[in-house]
């Protein structure tokens, strides 16, 4: 995906909209801009690595993002 801003904003919109831990980062990824799951996952690392958000497992196994 090479529209990196619009992720972010997307993210940062969810933040604002939720707050805490954000559940499944991935699959929304996936449906918000019509990715495949490695494409998602890509997308998911890269917003890591621009300090983003922080891709977490709580103890109870679920995947979820703690955004910055």
């Amino acid at each position: 995906m090479n529209d990196i801003a619009g992720a972010i904003d997307f993210v940062r919109g969810l933040n604002a909209a939720r707050g805490g831990l954000l559940a499944c980062p991935v699959s929304r990824l996936q449906v918000r801009f019509r990715l495949g799951y490695r494409s998602a996952c890509e997308l998911a690392g890269r917003l890591e690595e621009l300090d983003v958000w922080e891709i977490v497992v709580t103890p109870s196994g679920l995947r979820g993002a703690r955004i910055k």
